[in-house]
C-alpha cells in the first residue's frame, strides 16, 4: 500500500491558527510530520489536539528517489507500518530541503501555493491549501523585505536613506508611471506602480525608525482607510447623490470642514509643476467664484491702448487666446467695460511680444504673465494645460526624431545641417507623423 503526504501549503501573510475547514479536518485525522521546528502553525495545531512531530534528522545526502524518501520516511516518522497517510506541514517562508522535495513529487516548485497531485512508487503526494489569503495580502511581503532591507545587517545604501534623499525617487517613479498611462503599457505600468508603492513604503519605514512620534506603513494605511469612509457618506453612510458633480462637492465641503483652512489656496503643493501650479489655483478660484478676468494681469495699456483689439501681425497669438466660453458655462463678468477675460487674454499675448522687443523689459515677469493667461485659457476650454502642453512635447519629440532620421538617410549628421535644411526636413516630418497618427491635414508645418 503506498504512503500518501499531503502537503499543508500556508501563506506566511496569514496569521498563525487561522486554516481552511480541510487543513483542520486533516491534521486532526492523521499523523503531522514537518522539517520546520519554528513553523508558525505548530503551537496551534498541537493545541487543537493534532499529533505532530518534527523531524530533526534529514535524509543524508538526500532521497535519491520515492523509494528511499518513503523508506526514511517509515523509520524515522511513522512509527506504525500500516499508516497509510500522513499530513506534511511545509514551512512557508523558509522552505527545508524535505518541503522541496515533497513540492517536487508533487508537481510543483512553490510550497506557499497549490500545486498539482503527482504520483511515484510507492508513495503519492499531493497538496493542500491550508490558508486562504484576503485581497491585497500580498503587500505583506513588500512590507516584510522593506523591514529587512532597513534592519541591520540589510542593504548599506537603503539603510542610510532620508525622506528628503528619497524625495526626488518619489517624483521620479511617479512621473514613470505617468508615462506608462500615457504610453498606453499597462505591463510598464504594473511595474511602475511597484516602485511607487516602493517608495511609500520606504517613507513609512524610515518615519517608524524616528524616536519621537514614529508612525509606519499601518498608520498610513489606517488613515487612508478612515479618509476614503469619511468622504464617501453616499457608500459608507446615507448620503444620496444625483451625479458624479455632487460626489465631488461634498468631498470639498468635508475635506473644508476637516482641514478648517481659511483660504482656498492652502494645501496647493507649491513644490508641483509651474502649469500644474497655476491651473490648480485657478481652479480653486473658480471653486469660490472669483471671475475668471480677476485673475489675469492688466495688459499694458500704453503698448495695447484698445484690449480689445489684436494687431494684425499677431494672428498666431489671437489664434491661441481668442477662445469661445465651453457650452453650458457662463462668460465671466468683465472687469471694465468692454473687456471681459477672452480680450484681456488676446491683449495679454499681444502686450507680451510688444514689450519683449524693449531691451529694458523684464522678461520673467511678461513671460509668466503670457504663460499664466494661457493656462487661463485653458481653463475656458477645459482643457488640461499640463497635458497638453506634454501632449505637444512629445509630439515635438516625434517630429524631431523623424527629422533626424531623415538627415542620417541622407548621410549628413543632423548637427552640421543648416538651418534651411531643417525646415525642409521638418515640414517632411510633420507630414509624416500626421499620415502616421491618422491627423493629416491637422498637422502644421512649421517653417
Amino acid at each position: 500500500m503506498p504512503l500518501r503526504i499531503t502537503l499543508i501549503l500556508t501563506s506566511p501573510r496569514v496569521a498563525p491558527g487561522v486554516l481552511t475547514a480541510p487543513a483542520w479536518d486533516l491534521a486532526r485525522r492523521v499523523p503531522v510530520l514537518t522539517a520546520s521546528p519554528r513553523h508558525p502553525q505548530l503551537e496551534y495545531l498541537r493545541e487543537a489536539g493534532a499529533a505532530v512531530t518534527v523531524l530533526r534528522e534529514p535524509p543524508a545526502p538526500g532521497p535519491a528517489g520515492a523509494g528511499e524518501l518513503v523508506s526514511w520516511l517509515r523509520r524515522h516518522a511513522v512509527s506504525d507500518p500500516c499508516t497509510e497517510e500522513v499530513a506534511w506541514l511545509a514551512d512557508p517562508a523558509a522552505p527545508t530541503d524535505l518541503d522541496r522535495e515533497l513540492a517536487r513529487l508533487a508537481g510543483t516548485s512553490d510550497v506557499a501555493a497549490d500545486g498539482d497531485a503527482g504520483a511515484a512508487v510507492d508513495l503519492v503526494v499531493d497538496t493542500l491549501a491550508g490558508t486562504a489569503e484576503l485581497p491585497g495580502s500580498a503587500l505583506l511581503d513588500a512590507v516584510a523585505v522593506m523591514d529587512r532591507l532597513r534592519s541591520p545587517g540589510g542593504c548599506p545604501w537603503d539603510a542610510e536613506q532620508t525622506h528628503e534623499s528619497l524625495a526626488p525617487y518619489l517624483i521620479e517613479e511617479t512621473y514613470e508611471a505617468y508615462q506608462a498611462i500615457e504610453d498606453g503599457d499597462l505591463t510598464e505600468l504594473r511595474e511602475e506602480l511597484g516602485d511607487v508603492l516602493m517608495q511609500v513604503l520606504f517613507h513609512a519605514r524610515v518615519a517608524a525608525e524616528r524616536t519621537d512620534e514614529p508612525w509606519d506603513i499601518d498608520s498610513v494605511a489606517t488613515g487612508l482607510a478612515a479618509k476614503l469612509i469619511r468622504r464617501h457618506p453616499h457608500v459608507f453612510g446615507d448620503v444620496v447623490v444625483d451625479s458624479p458633480v455632487d460626489v465631488v462637492t461634498n468631498w470639498d465641503a468635508i475635506k473644508a470642514e476637516e482641514k478648517r483652512r481659511l483660504s482656498v489656496t492652502e494645501g496647493v503643493a507649491l513644490s508641483q509643476p509651474a502649469l500644474a501650479l497655476a491651473a490648480k489655483l485657478l481652479k480653486r478660484a473658480d471653486s469660490i467664484g472669483v471671475p475668471l478676468d480677476l485673475s489675469l494681469p492688466v495688459p499694458d495699456a500704453t503698448v495695447v491702448p484698445d484690449a480689445t483689439v489684436v494687431p494684425p501681425d499677431q494672428s498666431l497669438l489671437s489664434d491661441l487666446t481668442a477662445s469661445s466660453v465651453p457650452p453650458g458655462d457662463t462668460a465671466p463678468e468683465p472687469a471694465s467695460p468692454g473687456i471681459g477675460a477672452e480680450e484681456r487674454l488676446a491683449a495679454i499675448a499681444a502686450s507680451a511680444v510688444a514689450a519683449l522687443r524693449r531691451p529694458d523689459e523684464d522678461a520673467d515677469d511678461v513671460v509668466g504673465d503670457l504663460l499664466f493667461a494661457a493656462v487661463a485659457w485653458a481653463r475656458t476650454a477645459r482643457v488640461d494645460p499640463e497635458q497638453a502642453l506634454r501632449a505637444r512635447a512629445r509630439r515635438y519629440r516625434d517630429q524631431l526624431t523623424t527629422a533626424e532620421s531623415a538627415a542620417r538617410a541622407d548621410g549628413a549628421p543632423p548637427g552640421a545641417l543648416p538651418a534651411d535644411r531643417w525646415r525642409q526636413l521638418w515640414r517632411v516630418s510633420a507630414r509624416a507623423w500626421a499620415a502616421e497618427m491618422g491627423h493629416v491635414g491637422r498637422a502644421r508645418a512649421q517653417p
